[in-house]
C-alpha cells in the first residue's frame, strides 16, 4: 500500500516546485524597493515636521539655539518674538525657514516703532540680522554643490592658470556627456585657448557666496548659440574653497574710494601712527556685489593689493553708507577694467544695516 501512494502521480505536480519567473522576480523586488525608499523618505519628512512642530521648552529651545551657535542674546531675542508674534513651530526659527523670514522680517518693521536711542535701535537691527546670517550659514551645507551637471546656464566661472591669471567666464551650455563655458578673453581683447587635454583649475561660487573648486579637461571648441566655447570634461570632484560668511548680492551701482595712509609721527615709545584719508586722491568704480563684511568693485584706475580704502556708496537711493576696507585681491577683467575685492575692517551699526537691508531685502 505504501508503495501504491510513493509512486502515484500528484494533482500538484508542477505547481508546488515551479521555477520562479525571473522577470516576476525582478519586478516583486523593485517594488519592495520602492516601498522601502518611499517609507524612508517618509520618515525624514516626519522627522522633520516633528523638528519644528515639536512641543515647546525653554530648555530644549536654549539648547539647540547653543548648539547651532547662536549667542545668550540672540537665543533670548528669538524667544521674546515667539511670544510677540505668536509663533506656532517656535523650532523652526532655528532653521533656514519661511518662519524664520517672516517673523525677522516683522521685527525689523516694528522697531521703527520702539521708544529708545538710535544706537539701540541700531543694535537690535544689527543682531537681528546677524541671527539670519548665522543660521544661514549652519544650513549652507545642504546646498553644496557636488557635481558640474549641476551647474546652471549663464552661471559665472573663473579659470585659475598655475601663473596666478584669472580669465572670467560663463556656462554656455550643460550636457550629459560634458558641459560648456564661453572662451575667456584676455588682457589684448584675444581669446585665451587651451590645447585638447589640458587639464585646468576652475572656480565658481554658490548662491550663499561659498566658493567651489574643481578640474576639468579641455574636450574641444565649438560654437554655442553662436558663443564660442569651451567644451569641458564633467567632474564630481568639486571642493569648497571657502565658505563665506555673509551672503551677497549683486548690484551695479557707483561708489566712490579713496586711499588711506598710514602717517608715523613721533620715535620708540612716542611712537604714533594715523590713518589718513586721502580725500584729494579719490576714484569712482562701479559695485559688482555687496555684503556685510566685504564688496566687489570694477574700476579704471585700480589701486594695488593691500591698501586701505575708504569706501562711499549708495546700495539703495537715499541710504548712503560709508565703510573702510582693505583690497584683498585685485584681477583684470578685459583691457580696460579691473575687478578690486574688499574685505571690510570697520562700518557703523547703522552703515551695516544698511547694506543687510539691502542684501536680505526681508518681506
Amino acid at each position: 500500500m505504501l508503495l501504491v501512494l510513493l509512486q502515484t502521480t500528484s494533482r500538484f505536480k508542477g505547481q508546488l516546485f515551479k521555477p520562479a519567473d525571473p522577470r516576476q522576480n525582478m519586478i516583486f523586488l523593485g517594488v519592495m524597493l520602492a516601498s522601502f525608499l518611499f517609507l524612508v523618505v517618509a520618515n525624514r519628512v516626519s522627522n522633520s515636521d516633528k523638528d519644528s512642530s515639536r512641543r515647546y521648552s525653554k530648555r530644549a529651545f536654549r539648547r539647540e539655539g547653543q548648539r547651532i551657535g547662536l549667542t545668550k542674546k540672540q537665543i533670548a531675542l528669538l524667544e521674546s518674538f515667539i511670544k510677540v508674534y505668536h509663533v506656532n513651530k517656535p523650532f523652526a526659527l532655528l532653521s533656514n525657514t519661511r518662519t524664520l523670514n517672516n517673523t525677522l522680517g516683522q521685527a525689523l518693521r516694528d522697531i521703527s516703532h520702539m521708544e529708545a536711542p538710535p544706537s539701540v535701535i541700531e543694535e537690535r537691527k544689527l543682531n537681528i540680522y546677524r541671527i539670519k546670517q548665522r543660521i544661514e550659514r549652519v544650513f549652507a551645507e545642504t546646498n553644496q554643490i557636488s557635481d558640474t551637471r549641476k551647474l546652471k546656464l549663464s552661471q559665472d566661472v573663473t579659470f585659475k592658470m598655475e601663473n596666478g591669471n584669472r580669465y572670467s567666464s560663463v556656462i554656455t551650455a550643460n550636457l550629459k556627456e560634458f558641459y560648456c563655458a564661453r572662451v575667456p578673453v584676455g588682457k589684448k581683447g584675444s581669446q585665451v585657448k587651451w590645447a585638447k587635454g589640458t587639464r585646468l583649475t576652475i572656480m565658481i561660487w554658490g548662491e550663499d557666496g561659498e566658493e567651489y573648486t574643481f578640474t576639468s579637461k579641455v574636450l574641444g571648441y565649438n560654437s554655442v548659440k553662436g558663443i564660442t566655447s569651451v567644451f569641458l570634461q564633467h567632474s564630481n570632484k568639486i571642493s569648497r574653497a571657502y565658505q563665506r560668511k555673509f551672503r551677497r548680492k549683486n548690484i551695479k551701482r557707483p561708489c566712490y574710494f579713496f586711499p588711506i595712509k598710514i602717517q608715523i609721527t613721533g620715535t620708540g615709545k612716542r611712537e604714533k601712527k594715523e590713518a589718513v584719508v586721502m580725500k584729494n586722491k579719490g576714484r569712482m568704480g562701479t559695485l559688482i556685489d555687496l555684503s556685510a563684511g566685504g564688496c566687489s568693485l570694477q574700476t579704471t584706475s585700480p589701486l594695488s593689493k593691500g591698501e586701505l580704502i575708504k569706501l562711499n556708496f549708495e546700495p539703495m537711493k537715499g541710504s548712503p553708507v560709508v565703510t573702510y576696507g582693505k583690497i584683498v585681491d585685485c584681477r583684470s577683467n578685459g583691457r580696460i577694467y579691473t575687478s578690486m575685492h574688499v574685505m571690510f575692517t570697520r562700518a557703523s551699526s547703522k552703515n551695516l544695516n544698511r547694506i543687510n537691508e539691502y542684501v536680505y531685502d526681508f518681506e
